[in-house]
């Protein structure tokens, strides 16, 4: 049988249909694949990106409840509900200026606006003899109920540096100050020396210590005292009952004649170094590759 190669003969026109629907579906397939390989590199990357983001999420949930625990264990807002969380709102509504300290048990607040404020043995060295904390009647005021009942803050302020001054609270700023005040050091050594009677010819701080305690940093002193024997010895006895603590690293003890007994020594006072809550940031790295390249820079 012979081929038909008239081009508008019946078997032509059938090859040719069947060439487009060759081509069709080769058309039909190659986009398939190009619209399958875009959906699975779609779908690769939306499941990264789901990774990453409940990576952030996970650092966020912990970034959110370490503030949480910073607010209540400083007590800085009242957990209302009870749920040991701080709602938005509940946040909204917090002021802690106008929080009462006593409804805060367990917190820093409370253990130094209550606990430390009332203590007695504190109390029995507080300088209790300043007028500005009695009445008119001799009675001692009540500076914490001043504060708790007042929402101005101008009078809260006054009233929080009342409260400092004429309770147990204020024998921690003379025990260990806040900053480095040498004039403040000095005259507390001062006090000591004219409560021991004896005048020094000078005072002054000297050398160079570090502390090794983390937040105490150190004013070095030189003491030099040239007395008889009853009143050196009442120097070191009124050094050692001194609400600041006065660290003696070396001494040296030498007689001068029948009476005279002479101490030079070197030593060091404290104060706290500035502290505070510290932020930190932390980065969320998609993937581990990525956290060791950016660390490896």
């Amino acid at each position: 049988m012979a081929e038909d190669k008239n081009p508008n003969g019946p078997a032509f026109t059938k090859r040719l249909k069947i060439s487009k629907t060759q081509q069709q579906t080769l058309l039909i397939t190659m986009i398939t694949a190009i619209i399958l390989g875009v959906c699975l590199v779609l779908g690769i990357y939306f499941v990264k990106y789901i990774k990453f983001n409940n990576k952030v999420i996970a650092a966020k949930d912990s970034a959110i409840v370490d503030y949480e625990k910073t607010i209540k264990n400083i007590g800085l807002c009242k957990d209302t509900n009870n749920d040991g969380k701080f709602s938005e709102d509940e946040l909204k509504k917090c002021n802690p200026d106008a929080l009462d300290s006593s409804v805060l048990p367990g917190t820093l607040r409370y253990n130094v606006m209550v606990n430390m404020a009332e203590n007695p043995d504190l109390e029995s060295v507080a300088r209790e003899s300043l007028s500005d904390c009695y009445d008119t009647n001799g009675e001692k005021i009540d500076w914490q109920k001043l504060f708790d009942e007042t929402e101005d803050d101008e009078e809260q302020a006054k009233y929080l540096s009342m409260l400092k001054m004429c309770s147990a609270l204020r024998v921690i700023p003379d025990a260990l100050p806040a900053q480095a005040n040498e004039e403040a050091l000095m005259a507390s050594l001062n006090q000591i020396f004219i409560i021991s009677g004896w005048e020094p010819e000078a005072i002054s701080p000297s050398g160079d210590v570090k502390s090794d305690t983390e937040g105490l940093s150190t004013i070095p002193i030189s003491l030099s005292v040239q007395a008889d024997s009853a009143t050196t010895m009442r120097v070191l006895d009124n050094i050692e009952k001194s609400i600041r603590t006065f660290e003696l690293q070396t001494a040296t003890i030498s007689w001068s004649g029948d009476k005279f007994l002479a101490l030079d020594s070197q030593g060091t006072a404290y104060y706290t170094e500035d502290s505070g809550v510290a932020e930190s940031n932390y980065t969320v790295y998609a993937t581990d590759a990525a956290k060791k390249k950016a660390g490896s820079k």
